[in-house]
């Protein structure tokens, strides 16, 4: 099963930061995951939330602000890291998940990773299910994941039925869905009857892992060691 570190090992560190991503790799993990926006001047950035209030309690708006400028803002010396510089320090091998919080660097993102890292060792995912379509039917040479959630509310069966007649190559579940059993093993089954990869985000409970370690392809988790351990 693959360990992937959510937002690098971010249990330990802070999220979405070179010393997160690196520390991930120290430890065992078999690849990262991180999240993807754009600055106003459409350079691409490692970061989860649309403004810095949580990284250094300042409201302001990462669209709003060139690189240039998001440089000088900073928690405990980190900054928040362009996407050249952490595709710059994964290990040869390892796996990386891109998670698009938008669609501007949605494309600029991809020929980043051709040109610096491996199509084959990179997953694109987003909870942006027409991006995903679109990225599917134009980019061949990529890896291309559904994120599910909140949506899975209304009609979970279906919804999984109608995202994989777009041919991805995982589904990302939420861990919650574990606790619903009729639902997840009957779209589990759905799933790899269709040869298509799950990971389950976001699994920090070892105990809870163990109910579908057999299932599943991949987890993404804030606890690399713990993980790995197990």
């Amino acid at each position: 099963m693959v360990i992937l570190a959510h937002r690098g090992y971010s249990a330990k560190f802070f999220e979405n930061t070179l010393t997160a991503f690196k520390k991930a790799f120290e430890f065992g993990a078999d690849g990262v995951e991180l999240d993807l926006r754009s600055t106003r001047d459409n350079q691409i950035v490692v970061v989860h939330d649309d403004n810095l209030e949580r990284f250094c309690g300042i409201n302001v708006k990462i669209s709003d602000l060139n690189l240039r400028e998001l440089r000088e803002y900073n928690r405990e010396g980190e900054k928040i890291p362009s996407f050249e510089e952490v595709l710059s320090i994964i290990p040869p091998g390892k796996i990386l998940n891109v998670e698009l919080k938008e669609r501007t660097p949605a494309e600029s993102a991809l020929q980043a990773v051709r040109k610096l890292f491996s199509p084959q060792n990179t997953i694109v995912s987003s909870f942006d299910h027409d991006l995903i379509s679109f990225l599917i039917k134009h980019y061949p040479d990529f890896k291309f994941g559904f994120l599910v959630g909140e949506e899975l509310r209304n009609d979970p069966i279906g919804l999984i039925h109608s995202l994989l007649e777009e041919k991805p190559y995982s589904i990302h579940l939420p861990v919650q869905l574990v606790d619903y059993p009729q639902y997840f093993e009957s779209i589990c089954t759905a799933i790899k009857s269709k040869k298509v990869d799950i990971y389950i985000y976001t699994v920090n409970d070892p105990d809870k892992c163990v109910r579908f370690v057999n299932m599943v392809d991949g987890i993404i988790t804030d606890e690399v060691e713990k993980f790995v351990t197990l």
